[in-house]
Formats: structure tokens, C-alpha cells, sequence
């Protein structure tokens, strides 16, 4: 004859195992879930710096404002357009880098590669005029690295 208790028991502990099995499971679907928006992120903003850099007026802007040449009106406004969207994809890189999303030898590769623009005619009068947190700190990084050189 079976036992009812000793069946009972058996199926709880059954349950119990069930049950720490399927959180186990569930948190490395969060921590995967998590690592993928992880890189959906950073080539997001990678994506958009080569999208801002590829516009042929972005490199013209730039070279006229190198050399002290002013920008017509229409001009200013498509450079200011170019200088946030790859302002903003840094501003998206260093909070990544300081939540531990982006190496620091990605992050620092991508400052060295970018620097020069970042710290530019284009850009730093845009980054300066910008607020937020993010904005203030990607300042204080270039004008770092800047007295660094």
C-alpha cells in the first residue's frame, strides 16, 4: 500500500526542485536579455557616429570651421544637427563605459579615433551649450584629454 505522506513529501520536494530550477533558468534568460541590449546599445551609437561622419557636409563643415571660415545660416544649422548626433552617440558610449557596458580599451580607442572632432570648432561649441549630466561629464573628458596633449 502506498504511503500518502512519504508520496506528498516526495512531491514537494519535487515542487521545491522544479521551482529552483526554473528561477536558475529564468535568470540567465534576464542576464542574456540583458548582455544583448548591452551590445544593442553600444553598436547603436556606433552606428550613428559613422552615420553623422559619412554625411559629406560633416567633414566639409568641419574643415571650414578649421580654418575660420563661417557658415552660411542653412550651413550652422545642418552642422549643429551633425555635431549632436555624434555628440549624443558619445554621450550614450560614456555612460556605457561608466556602467561597466564598454571596455575601457573600447572606450579609450574610441575617444584617441574621435578626439580631434570632439574637440573641434564643430563640435565643442555644440557640446558646450548642451545640458545634462552625461553632456557635462563627456566635457570635462575632452578638456582632460586636451591639456593631457
Amino acid at each position: 500500500m502506498i504511503n500518502w505522506e512519504a508520496a506528498g513529501a516526495i512531491g514537494e520536494i519535487t515542487g521545491a526542485i522544479a521551482v529552483v530550477l526554473t528561477l536558475f533558468y529564468l535568470s540567465r534568460q534576464i542576464r542574456h536579455s540583458s548582455d544583448v541590449a548591452k551590445v544593442s546599445s553600444y553598436h547603436e551609437a556606433i552606428s550613428q557616429i559613422v552615420e553623422s561622419a559619412k554625411d559629406p557636409d560633416f567633414h566639409r563643415f568641419q574643415y571650414k570651421l578649421e580654418i575660420g571660415e563661417p557658415l552660411a545660416p542653412e550651413e550652422q544649422i545642418k552642422s549643429n544637427v551633425l555635431a549632436t548626433m555624434f555628440i549624443y552617440s558619445h554621450e550614450i558610449l560614456l555612460h556605457l563605459y561608466q556602467t561597466k557596458q564598454v571596455d575601457e580599451v573600447l572606450w579609450e580607442n574610441i575617444m584617441v579615433n574621435n578626439m580631434g572632432y570632439l574637440s573641434g570648432d564643430m563640435m565643442l561649441p555644440v557640446l558646450k551649450q548642451r545640458s545634462g549630466r552625461l553632456s557635462r561629464e563627456l566635457l570635462e573628458v575632452i578638456e582632460s584629454a586636451s591639456e593631457d596633449a
